[in-house]
């Protein structure tokens, strides 16, 4: 019974076979942007020390990245094997949350990236791992990953507007609004050129209270800069002094600083000359923010 015992416990511990063109990204990747994972579905695989200490088995799927502490990796995953109240993750469990954090060099995303001509390898995230495609889509001069999606509320697509040269994201080829957005400016200008043009468009309200300023509550990966548009003056004033337990409208207009959504601009290093708005919404609009491609 013992050899038995120290077999199985040994099998678990070994690392599953590579399948044909799978790719395992480890969660300490300084060249990985994990952030944008955060909400995500994500196949995993475990060191082989943490499954034979913890784990019956090293691979497990569709678990939801809840966090990102400093040195770990947060998930939800009680029905995909890693459950919170089992005794062998105690101290890395977080029952009343339901979620188990585990050291980033411990764990890995794993899948078989898709490739397309001038785009960066597809994400290893979904939105749904069982009912999510991803598919690169080009624009004038941007091309971004963006998921095809089969729900129970209809088909969630994100296709490319030529004539207002924005993205869209709609349900059953319908009720499509922009998700992702591109304005254009000479290089060595700053984003807030762009305000008249946002004023005029009725995008932001036609007065001087709304600034563009570096956004605070998200970080981006290397290589861009994100900003938004905020309230300044008496409009923030008045905005500070609204309830705390009401949801207000956004004081800045549709692409402007929001409470009940993520949205930001982001500027790339390399081509100054764009300024692109990234809605994404309260759970995300379908396509990776970080994967875009300007060219």
């Amino acid at each position: 019974m013992r050899r038995l015992l120290a077999l199985l416990l040994t099998l678990a511990a070994v690392p599953p076979a590579f399948a044909a063109g799978e790719r395992v990204i480890r969660f300490d990747d300084p060249a990985t942007y994990f952030p944008a994972a955060l909400g995500k579905q994500i196949d995993v695989r475990f060191s082989p020390a943490f499954t034979g200490a913890r784990l019956p088995r090293s691979d497990l799927n569709r678990l939801i990245l809840s966090e990102l502490p400093e040195g770990q990796a947060c998930f939800f995953g009680a029905d995909q094997g890693l459950d919170p109240d089992d005794p062998k993750l105690a101290g890395l469990a977080r029952p009343e949350q339901g979620d188990v954090c585990v050291p980033r060099a411990e764990v890995s995303a794993r899948y078989v990236p898709l490739e397309a001509s001038g785009a960066p390898p597809s994400p290893f995230y979904a939105t749904d791992k069982l009912a999510c495609s991803w598919h690169w889509v080009i624009g004038k001069g941007i091309g971004a990953w963006a998921e095809s999606c089969k729900f129970e509320t209809g088909s969630w697509e994100v296709q490319y507007d030529p004539q207002n040269d924005y993205f869209t994201l709609s349900v059953d080829s319908s009720s499509a609004y922009p998700v992702l957005r591109q304005f254009h400016k000479k290089p060595e200008d700053g984003p807030e050129v762009l305000l008249p043009e946002l004023r005029k468009a009725g995008l932001i309200p036609d007065d001087d209270l709304c600034q563009f300023a570096p956004a605070e509550n998200q970080a981006g990966p290397q290589g861009w800069s994100l900003w938004e548009i905020v309230p300044v003056g008496s409009r923030k004033e008045e905005f500070e002094q609204l309830p705390d337990d009401e949801m207000p409208e956004p004081p800045c207009g549709e692409i402007g600083y929001a409470v009940d959504y993520v949205g930001f601009f982001m500027i790339s290093n390399s081509h100054k000359d764009r300024v692109l708005f990234v809605n994404l919404g309260q759970d995300g609009t379908m396509f990776d923010a970080f994967s875009i491609a300007l060219f």
